[in-house]
């Protein structure tokens, strides 16, 4: 996946592409070296960033940039 989006820095990018990917929160934590803390941080600011209302939103937001 290349998603591209000026607003997200480039770890929210590599966390973009798990979550589209349907990887699970600790299987996320676990690729990019991430506490649970800290990924839920960078969750809330794409959430912020995006304008989604909750995780699912992000995810279905990730993909209808992909298409």
């Amino acid at each position: 996946m290349e998603f591209k989006n000026e607003e997200l820095v480039e770890r929210e990018i590599e966390i973009a592409c798990y979550l589209f990917q349907d990887f699970s929160l600790n299987k996320v934590a676990e690729k990019t070296g991430l506490s649970n803390k800290i990924l839920t941080a960078h969750l809330r600011n794409m959430m912020k960033k995006l304008q989604a209302e909750s995780l699912d939103e992000l995810i279905q937001f990730l993909r209808a940039k992909e298409l």
